[in-house]
C-alpha cells in the first residue's frame, strides 16, 4: 500500500503537475508506530525532492510525540511548524458579534463584561468560544434573559459543567 500511496503521489506531480496536499487531522491521537508509517510512505528519493505537501493538525501534545527519539527521523523532514494562539480580548469580542450577525442576530445581547468573562475562561480558543457562547444562550433563553453579562457566563460555565 505505500508503494500505491507514493505512485498516486508521483503521478499527480509529475505526470500531471498538480501537487498533493494531504493533511491529517487530529494527529496527537496518532500512535507512534502511524507517525513512523507517515516517515515511511512520504519518504521520495532519499528526500531530494517532495512532491507533495503533508500538513500534520493537532493539539500542542504532538509536539512531545514528535520530540521522542523514534519521532526523529520524521522530526527532522518538517520543515515548517506552526502554532496557532488564541484569539485577543478584542478579536474574541469582534469573533463573536460577527458570529450572532451572520446568525441573523443583530441586536447587542452580550455585554462588554460578559465578552470579558468569556476571554477569560477560554483564553481565545475558538472551540471553547463557540461551546461557551452557546451555553450561554441557552441558558439565557431558558432564564427569559434579554442580556447576557458575565453572571450569565458564570451559569452557563456551571450547568454546562465546563
Amino acid at each position: 500500500m505505500f508503494r500505491q500511496i507514493q505512485e498516486n503521489i508521483q503521478n499527480h506531480y509529475y505526470e500531471q503537475r498538480i501537487t498533493p496536499v494531504i493533511i491529517i487531522d487530529e494527529i496527537h491521537m496518532a500512535p507512534n508506530t502511524i507517525l513512523d508509517d507517515l516517515r515511511l510512505i512520504f519518504n521520495f528519493k532519499m528526500d531530494s525532492a517532495n512532491p507533495f505537501v503533508l500538513i500534520l493538525a493537532g493539539q500542542p501534545q504532538i509536539r512531545n510525540k514528535l520530540s521522542l527519539n523514534t519521532s526523529a527521523p520524521l522530526r527532522q523532514r518538517i520543515t515548517m511548524r506552526y502554532q496557532m494562539q488564541g484569539l485577543t480580548g478584542i478579536e474574541t469580542k469582534e469573533y463573536l458579534v460577527s458570529r450572532m450577525e451572520i446568525g441573523g442576530y443583530k441586536k447587542k445581547i452580550f455585554t462588554e463584561s460578559a465578552f470579558n468573562a468569556i476571554y477569560s475562561a477560554t483564553g481565545g480558543i475558538l472551540r471553547a468560544i463557540n461551546n461557551i457562547a452557546v451555553q450561554c444562550l441557552i441558558y439565557s433563553a431558558s432564564n427569559k434573559l434579554d442580556v447576557i453579562d458575565e453572571e450569565v457566563v458564570y451559569q452557563a460555565n456551571i450547568e454546562a459543567g465546563i
